[in-house]
């Protein structure tokens, strides 16, 4: 039963055996465009490089069961592949592309002597799809021939997860950069694209704003969002990239460009906040963090550049990433906790969003990577990580133009403030000049008041002493003598009222014009109705503007007497838009010859001393005189 058993199990192995043997050998007659045959080639891995081409046999390969082809711990080592090609059809080419990156030496097994032909048939398509040469190996095989060939792998650090065999038709190399190639990163390039548009646009703008206005956070804002924007670009060039030497310099770009990133984040946020003026603990942390990540990247790159050590630099650089990630995430939560303005809130939420999705790229980049899914797939973490800093940058830069804003509503307020108080000086110093005008006014009436004034009363009393004194004789002088003395009197009290600052209000010119029209019809056989406003707008008015507006009435009131012949006058006060003094006679009014008459005059100094106050004077001869003079309120010129 045993021996059942173990026949079994042996004709098993070799139908096994037979199959894998049937699937390794490929009929390029029946490829239409191209294969992918990765999983069709037979491998002979040698890790302790003990063996050269010259050293294996046709019959050393077998097919490889892991996951993954190379061992990511140590991708160094001597790999071997094995290609079996016939050709049912006609004579044709066949191209074999290893992948980008690849560096490999093709050679032509000879069945009969055992010899390994090297082959120097490596070539170059340029393909428009790619905008690039895509590296090829051409093989010749002749209808009904068979060959078997070998590949010499030359694995690295840099090119081991992007080995992608494929054989393709001369007819089909196109359609195997745009459909193997390029089609399968369309959707990231699209997507890429776009978000990198937004991100140029946010680094202008802001470059443009520190170029304006010369402040560190715009500079370190910049220069963080033009790290990440060379780096997303550099990430989308992989998929254009086929050089040996692009792929090289990958771990470098990828640690360098990110850290520096990072570190010029980090910088913005603590002086963006005032960490160092505001909270020192957390500005010597930032400080640390920028440190740390410097020296880490100083002694890490070296060994991201071997072989033997790749894995345990790429593990040092994830475990680094982490740990900024979560100090991050520690210095975010504070600005949200500490700080409750709003632009700390922008920049706490986008740092987290930021954090977040780094984290989440982070665990399915290493998923990937053991799970070997390769070609698909490999651009999700990179989309990931691109919408996070992309989303913290826009909150970042909301961050920014709300500063921009409170800034200028400040420098506005500030602006206003200084106009609000060169206007309260400039106000004061009007006051000032108004004060010591008025009590020069004030001065000046005492001065008329007391000198002139005094001595026109003398005269006045002398002139009526000598009348009583002397008689009949030189009566007639002595009476002009005092008439022109009252006469006087009467101007110079008007211009000590005139002049008096206490006096500038409508309600006092009023109170002193009603005195003045009774005093001036008391003596007369003339009826004088005076009305006077329910409510009286005591505006300003200013000392020289009430002097003309006296002047004006005294014309007017002269006028009646004189020529007039009126047995009624009737003065009114009135208020409409504008300050109204209506006279009105019931005389003879204006004869025809009047206008030639030299009395013309007075109506002539009337419109004048009205129209230097900015004011009007209209005359209505029917049924009498009727004069209106019209004051705007406004009237106070100095």
């Amino acid at each position: 039963m045993s021996i059942r058993k173990t026949v079994l199990i042996c004709l098993f192995s070799l139908t096994i055996l037979s199959a894998s043997a049937q699937n390794a050998v490929i009929d390029i007659a029946k490829i239409h465009n191209y294969d992918t045959i990765v999983s069709m080639l037979h491998y002979f891995i040698d890790f302790e490089k003990k063996y050269s081409i010259a050293d294996i046999n046709r019959n050393d390969f077998i097919p490889v069961a892991r996951k993954s082809l190379f061992d990511i711990r140590h991708p160094s080592g001597n790999y071997f592949a094995q290609l079996t090609l016939i050709n049912s059809g006609h004579t044709d080419t066949i191209f074999f592309y290893a992948g980008k990156g690849q560096d490999y030496q093709v050679y032509e097994y000879d069945t009969i002597t055992g010899n390994k032909n090297l082959l120097n048939n490596h070539t170059y398509y340029y393909s428009h799809a790619v905008f690039n040469k895509v590296p090829f190996s051409f093989l010749n095989i002749e209808k009904g021939k068979k060959k078997i060939i070998i590949i010499q792998l030359n694995i690295n650090f840099y090119n081991w997860n992007i080995f992608d065999p494929a054989l393709v038709k001369s007819n089909g190399l196109d359609f195997f950069v745009f459909n193997h190639i390029l089609q399968p990163s369309r959707i990231y390039i699209s997507i890429a694209l776009f978000l990198l548009g937004i991100m140029f646009s946010m680094f202008a703008n802001t470059f443009a704003f520190f170029v304006r206005t010369p402040v560190r956070e715009y500079l370190y804002y910049s220069i963080a969002i033009f790290v990440f924007l060379l780096y997303f670009s550099m990430r989308m060039l992989d998929v254009f990239s086929f050089g040996r030497s692009y792929h090289w310099f990958y771990e470098v770009r990828f640690e360098t460009l990110q850290l520096v990133g990072a570190i010029f984040i980090l910088m913005f946020v603590s002086s963006f906040l005032r960490f160092k003026e505001e909270h020192p603990f957390a500005h010597k942390a930032v400080r640390w963090m920028v440190w740390i990540q410097v020296i880490f990247l100083i002694i890490n790159i070296p060994f991201v550049y071997t072989n033997n050590y790749n894995f345990i630099a790429s593990v040092a650089f994830d475990i680094m990433r982490l740990a900024v990630l979560l100090s991050s995430i520690i210095i975010a939560s504070f600005v949200i906790i500490r700080k409750h303005d709003k632009e700390s809130q922008y920049l706490g939420i986008g740092s987290i969003i930021s954090l977040t999705t780094a984290m989440l790229a982070l665990y399915i980049g290493r998923k990937i990577n053991n799970e070997d899914i390769m070609v698909r797939y490999d651009k999700i973490p990179s989309l990931i990580f691109m919408f996070g800093i992309l989303s913290q940058m826009l909150l970042f830069l909301q961050a920014l133009a709300y500063r921009r804003r409170m800034l200028e509503a400040e420098r506005i307020r500030a602006v206003e403030q200084l106009q609000i108080e060169n206007d309260r000086k400039e106000l004061e110093t009007y006051k000032a000049i108004i004060e010591t005008r008025d009590n020069e006014r004030t001065r000046i009436s005492q001065e008329i008041h007391d000198d002139i004034g005094s001595g026109l009363t003398s005269i006045r009393l002398l002139s009526e002493i000598a009348k009583v004194k002397n008689g009949d004789t030189d009566r007639k002088e002595l009476e002009k003598i005092s008439a022109t003395s009252n006469v006087l009197m009467d101007k110079m009290n008007e211009i000590i009222w005139t002049l008096n600052s206490r006096n500038d209000t409508v309600l006092n010119l009023i109170a002193y014009l009603r005195h003045q029209v009774v005093e001036f019809f008391e003596p007369l056989n003339i009826i004088l109705e005076i009305n006077l406003p329910e409510n009286i707008d005591d505006a300003p008015l200013s000392g020289s503007a009430r002097r003309n507006i006296i002047l004006s009435v005294k014309e007017a009131l002269h006028n009646i007497i004189k020529h007039s012949q009126a047995t009624t006058v009737k003065v009114n006060f009135s208020f409409k838009d504008v300050f109204i003094i209506s006279i009105q006679d019931n005389g003879i009014g204006f004869t025809a010859n009047y206008a030639a008459n030299n009395n013309s005059n007075g109506l002539r100094n009337m419109r004048e001393r009205l129209n230097t106050i900015g004011g009007s004077c209209e005359i209505i001869n029917k049924e009498g005189i009727h004069i209106l003079l019209k004051i705007p309120l406004d009237v106070y010129p100095v």
